[in-house]
């Protein structure tokens, strides 16, 4: 499947112009050949006169053997077969694919096939030979293959699978649409996108809408949440930042499960049948992005409330209740069980408890996202209840009395109506009295008159429903106007939108009432719409801006709308049954609705199912009061029975009373507006209104929006009744193709021009294709339109305006205007489309104030203007960055100027002050330093002086003291040296040698030397040299220098010096 989505279109890019260039070639029509000035009459493109209805031949006259032709099959209404045979006579014999053979007659119109791949015919009006069994065989052909959708002109076929594709609608498929979504094949992606880029195109500057349509059961619900996720996804993807808008956007996803959960019921066509209308308004800002959205619901079933045919189911949000309930739940709620055939409101049980467990969570957090509070989830579930307690609660005449009262016998009435009280806020014996007691108010001039008068059995099971109809429908409006106050824009007044319209299919069941009556009313006027702004004005307006057109044959469903809403009208009769103060009978209804209402569309129930071939249920029976309408969709049948009563939809006055009087704020809130519509002036005219009155004013206001916007159209078509996977029903579809009359979509949008611009508007948006390469882009505005270049638009388009001459004087600069814009239009579609032999008149059309194209030139356009805007941003943003360069180059310029002026002053500044600053320290260095040294100088001097002076002094004692002992030692030393003479003669006479040695030195050393009489004498010359040195001692007369070591620098004989002499 995904080779199917993204893949198999290989050649897409190029697609608008290798389809533009192919039917240029292929163009079999001519211009009108004129020149300027020769008529008044507008020159357009003649399209040849021929019949674009169904293409068939006859097979007397054409048919050839070996043809291939579509041939009526019993199973798949139209299938395609060879023509195997024609006999003399005329008859056919065909083969079908299966071998099957079949005889026809001679007479029997038989459609063309073509050769080609259905699966890559994305649009029905590629198909050359167009009927309805080729529109039939490419659908059936792309859904056996898994490819749900196709284009039928500006209106997409859906075909709804039944299944769920996560490749189809994924996230990766929204992301690749959002890249690439005109390359991709057709989707309600590409729907949404090509939605999303005309709002954003604001060429005629009008607010956009999709309307989804189709059966029920055929997937409009599905599509309009798949469009919604795209939608606010391209928000997410276009911003370049994240913005508040993203929690907006997931409240509006978000408000789906809340309003599928209230508003959805399982039927016998389908299992999440939408039973109410709605229209939400995604509202964009300035730039595109989401700002807020606004939601409209129209008709809510409220009768599903307390009935529903068997086999279906009341609202999903009954049934996930009591399967998601918890026990602390069950217990605030006050539901004692939650088997579902506990109550009878609710019925049998259809689809699997895992699935409404899962949806219950899914309800759940959607109602927390978008604001709601567990006390208001637990106040909205508590009116839940009481609503299934209610449908407990029956009734019995009794005895007692005389009157009809609650039946207390019975455990589940009992038990009901006392819960359904407490969860209300009122007393347990004020609910009883309303249900069964009717207070009639009766005035006359000034006096008024109250009465209570008991109610039968069957009015108090009308009031009971009424009182649990009401109920239901005030819970479903207010979750809307909550939800519409949390996620609507400011000035929603002020804001473009894109309009999603979400309505019930067509229906038609076994018993069809007033409901079946709306929703198919609603769907008549969808058609009407669609039929009125696609087929019909677009007719219109080809006939009015001078085209050749030979109208189509198309059902028009007027007469539909008119015998509903007209008057006299079913609308009008039934509202004036309501009026009247009498009891409406259902076969007198009946008649008078027969009978004042001649139309061939409206008749008895079994005419009406012999006249219908499309009906979808047998004919009635003729004892029944009903009638038969013909719709656009077939024929139902419509009981008479509780119509009237239906339509009047009145609410007993004590019933809402009662709920007002409540003790519970939030019962109290709910019925706020309905007591100030009471209060107003036009209380009574309100409350007058029927069901009608009201549906088809909602209605009307709806189809105002849709006709002030651009509509975007999904058909949604349902594959077969049984709701099947992979199950095509050709029958079945072909009646619903033929019934929203998808043949004529595709021929309109196969001859057709689905776009249209004024010249005013083209060339405001596309002149700027003329900008490069185009002659005449630099010449002036009256260059433009004279000359060469009026010639050469005049062989372009061959395209004059008629009124100029008849226009007025006051109108001339108008006409000018056009006249110049409709030249510009001229020149781009030269230079975007070129010129060819057999001109563009297939693909483009010139009228009298507008312009026509083909589907797919626009986008086309909008590509190359694209590319323009492109290159102009580049051309932009190169001259932005050049300039921002230069401008940033000067500053950086300026800036390291001013840097190296600030420099340079900063040091000068420095250097000045760094030499003050050294200079100040060596000075204040010098002088510390000549401070000290003076004072170390004085100081040194003083105390060598101190020194010298104690040194003298010391001197002086010590030589005192020695002065005697040098005296007392010269004399010993004297002695000594005489006795060591003396010795030395005495020996050296008796011829003996004297040695000696210098010996250790002793702790005594008292004296120079100590001669002891055992020490030999010292030879003669030592002893001259004693005594020379000892005379110089005693003389003081120095020191002998041979032995300094013996004395002081003082010049003082040292003791520990003097070494001591020994003898040898």
């Amino acid at each position: 499947m995904n080779t199917v989505l993204l893949d198999r279109q290989q050649h897409k890019s190029n697609i608008l112009l290798t389809t533009t260039r192919k039917s240029l070639g292929k163009a079999q029509h001519k211009f009108h050949n004129g020149k300027e000035g020769t008529s008044n009459k507008p020159q357009i493109f003649h399209a040849e006169k021929r019949d674009r209805t169904t293409t068939v031949i006859s097979t007397t006259a054409r048919l050839t053997k070996g043809m291939k032709v579509f041939a009526p099959h019993q199973e798949h209404v139209w299938s395609s077969a060879r023509v195997n045979d024609i006999e003399k006579d005329g008859k056919i014999t065909i083969r079908f694919h299966d071998q099957t053979v079949k005889s026809l007659a001679a007479n029997t119109w038989l459609p063309l096939a073509g050769d080609y791949d259905y699966l890559e015919c994305d649009d029905l009006g590629q198909i050359s030979l167009l009927s309805k069994a080729a529109v039939l065989d490419c659908v059936r052909s792309r859904y056996s293959h898994q490819v749900f959708y196709v284009r039928a002109g500006n209106t997409l076929l859906a075909v709804n699978p039944f299944e769920t594709i996560p490749l189809l609608y994924g996230n990766q498929a929204v992301n690749d649409y959002l890249q690439r979504a005109q390359e991709l094949s057709p989707h309600v992606f590409s729907v949404a996108d090509k939605t999303y880029n005309h709002l954003c195109r604001q060429v005629d500057d009008s607010n956009q809408s999709i309307i989804i349509s189709g059966e029920s059961g055929a997937g409009k619900t599905c599509s309009a949440r798949y469009i919604m996720k795209y939608l606010t996804s391209i928000g997410t993807h276009n911003a370049s930042n994240i913005t508040p808008a993203d929690h907006i956007e997931m409240k509006i996803l978000d408000s789906n499960p809340i309003l599928e959960a209230f508003g959805n019921a399982q039927t016998k066509k389908n299992d999440n049948s939408s039973r109410f209308g709605k229209f939400i308004q995604i509202q964009y800002s300035d730039n595109f992005q989401i700002a807020g959205a606004f939601l409209e619901t129209y008709l809510l079933e409220k009768t599903r409330v307390i009935s529903h045919a068997a086999g279906e189911r009341t609202f999903h949000i009954f049934y996930q209740m009591l399967c998601g309930v918890g026990p602390e739940e069950q217990l605030e709620w006050k539901l004692p069980t939650s088997n579902h055939q506990a109550y009878k409101y609710v019925g049998d049980y259809w689809l699997t408890p895992e699935t409404d467990c899962e949806t219950w969570q899914a309800t759940r957090e959607a109602m927390t996202d978008v604001g709601l509070s567990t006390h208001d989830q637990n106040d909205i579930f508590k009116v839940l209840s009481a609503v299934l307690h209610l449908g407990n609660v029956s009734f019995h005449h009794s005895s007692d009395v005389d009157a009809v009262v609650v039946n207390m016998n019975s455990l589940d009435s009992a038990s009901g109506i006392d819960y359904a009280a407490s969860l209300l806020g009122v007393e347990a014996g004020q609910l009883p009295t309303v249900l069964t007691v009717r207070t009639i108010t009766a005035s006359h001039r000034r006096r008024h008159s109250v009465f209570h008068k008991p109610c039968d059995a069957g009015e108090c099971t009308t009031r009971r429903d009424c009182l649990a109809k009401m109920l239901y429908n005030r819970i479903f409006q207010w979750l809307v106007e909550f939800i519409n106050v949390n996620i609507c824009a400011s000035d929603v007044f002020n804001r473009k939108f894109i309009g999603l319209l979400d309505v019930y299919g067509f229906e038609s069941f076994e018993n069809n009432s007033l409901e079946q009556l709306c929703i198919n009313y609603a769907n008549e006027k969808l058609q009407q719409h669609f039929v009125e702004n696609y087929i019909k004005m677009q007719e219109e307006e080809y006939l009015a801006e001078g085209f050749h057109w030979q109208p189509l044959d198309y059902e028009d469903n007027h007469n539909s709308v008119q015998l509903l809403e007209g008057t006299p009208g079913i609308f009008s009769l039934l509202n004036e049954e309501c009026s009247l103060m009498r009891e409406s009978e259902a076969p007198a209804v009946a008649d008078r609705i027969l009978a004042q209402l001649s139309s061939s569309l409206l008749s008895r129930p079994d005419a009406g199912a012999a006249m219908s071939h499309r009906s979808s249920r047998p004919s009635g029976s003729s004892h029944m009061p009903a009638f038969t309408v013909l719709h656009y969709a077939g024929s139902v049948i419509y009981e008479v029975e509780n119509l009237v009563e239906k339509n009047k939809d009145k609410i007993p006055e004590e019933l809402v009373g009662l709920l007002q009087g409540s003790q519970n704020t939030f019962i109290r809130s709910l019925f706020t507006c309905v007591q100030d519509e009471n209060c107003n002036h036009d209380s009574k005219k309100r409350q007058n209104q029927t069901v009608l009155s009201k549906f088809k004013s909602s209605l009307m206001s709806l189809m105002s929006v849709l006709n002030r916007s651009k509509p975007h159209y999904i058909r949604c078509v349902k594959p077969n009744c049984a709701s099947r996977a992979r199950f095509f029903d050709s029958r079945y579809v072909m009646s619903q193709l033929e019934a929203c009359g998808i043949l004529q979509t595709v021929q309109i949008a196969k001859a057709g021009f689905p776009d249209r611009l004024t010249y005013v508007e083209f060339s405001n948006r596309y002149g700027c294709l003329l900008k490069r390469n185009t002659p005449g882009h630099t010449k002036s505005r009256q260059s433009i339109g004279s000359g060469s270049s009026r010639s050469s638009a005049n062989r372009i388009m061959p395209c004059t305006v008629s009124h100029e001459a008849s226009a007025p004087q006051h109108g001339q600069c108008a006409l000018e205007e056009q006249g110049f814009a409709q030249e510009v239009t001229m020149m781009v579609v030269q230079k975007v489309f070129g010129q060819c032999s057999g001109g563009l008149s297939n693909v483009i059309q010139c009228g009298k104030r507008k312009i026509f194209l083909k589907d797919g030139l626009v986008e086309k356009l909008e590509v190359l203007m694209g590319e323009v805007w492109h290159c102009c941003a580049v051309c932009i943003q190169r001259n932005w960055r050049r300039h921002m360069h230069e401008k940033q180059i000067r500053r950086h310029r300026e800036e390291v100027m001013r840097q190296h002026a600030a420099c340079m002053l900063i040091q000068a500044v420095f250097r000045g002050w760094h030499v003050r600053k050294r200079q100040t320290r060596r000075k204040v260095a010098s002088v510390a330093i000549q401070h000290a040294w003076h004072h170390y100088v004085a100081r040194n001097k003083a105390r060598q002086q101190l020194e010298a002076s104690l040194l003298e002094k010391s001197l002086k004692r010590e030589r005192d003291r020695l002065s005697g002992e040098h005296v007392k030692l010269i004399q010993q030393t004297y002695s000594s040296v005489l006795d060591l003479a003396n010795n030395l003669e005495r020996k050296t006479a008796m011829g003996d040698s004297i040695q000696f040695s210098p010996s250790h030195r002793t702790n005594q050393a008292d004296t120079v030397a100590v001669v002891t009489s055992q020490m030999p004498l010292l030879s003669a010359q030592v002893c001259l040299t004693l005594y020379d040195a000892l005379d110089e001692i005693r003389q003081g007369a120095g020191i002998y220098r041979n032995i300094p070591h013996l004395f002081h620098k003082e010049g003082i004989l040292s003791k520990r010096r003097m070494p001591q002499v020994s003898l040898l």
